[in-house]
């Protein structure tokens, strides 16, 4: 461990809280979509409420009919895991004392949209596949060692690669205000 570490200083008093309570250790993560002017149906805004005025406009892709001006709910996904692996690397190199003097993660996956206008039904509506790839240039003095320990434990420790490599539950919900409702 790098004593200097910015991130072993700032972890060390939450892993001793979690070790004392581990039900401090859960995260919640909340985003909800909301209308704003420029919503229609080719377009929309995902927010983000723990963070008032943060929000991302989406569009839809052009391949299924959209505009394809906005990047759409497919970018955001991939713009996930890419921020979840840059940040991971970043976070394990300060552990370590590994300088990084550039770091790009790509992350790159394809869809057949077939799936999604319900054209033909093998086809599913999600990605077949997604790649992502680490461009990292660590300081001359890092010890080739070190990096490809950070490289592989950022791939055991990512949270985005984590969930879509091994899935996880989800249960989707409606509420449907009635018409009345609406109208009244």
């Amino acid at each position: 461990m790098n004593p200097a570490s910015t991130v072993a200083m700032r972890q060390a008093p939450l892993r001793e809280a979690y070790t004392a309570d581990p039900e401090q250790a859960l995260s919640v993560k909340r985003v909800r979509t909301v209308q704003a002017a420029t919503t229609d149906a080719l377009h929309g805004t995902v927010d983000v409420p723990e963070y008032p005025g943060q929000s991302w406009a989406y569009g839809i892709d052009g391949k299924v009919g959209g505009l394809h001006d906005l990047p759409n709910p497919g970018h955001l996904l991939c713009a996930a895991l890419a921020g979840c692996l840059d940040s991971t690397v970043r976070m394990l190199a300060d552990h370590a004392g590994v300088g990084i003097e550039d770091l790009e993660v790509e992350v790159v996956g394809d869809v057949d949209v077939r799936g999604c206008l319900a054209m033909e039904r093998s086809v599913r509506p999600g990605f077949r596949a997604l790649s992502a790839t680490i461009h990292l240039t660590p300081s001359p003095s890092a010890d080739p060692r070190v990096v490809k320990g950070i490289l592989d434990y950022a791939e055991r420790l990512c949270v985005t690669l984590d969930t879509l490599r091994n899935g996880v539950p989800i249960e989707v919900s409606s509420e449907l205000a009635s018409v009345s409702e609406v109208v009244g």
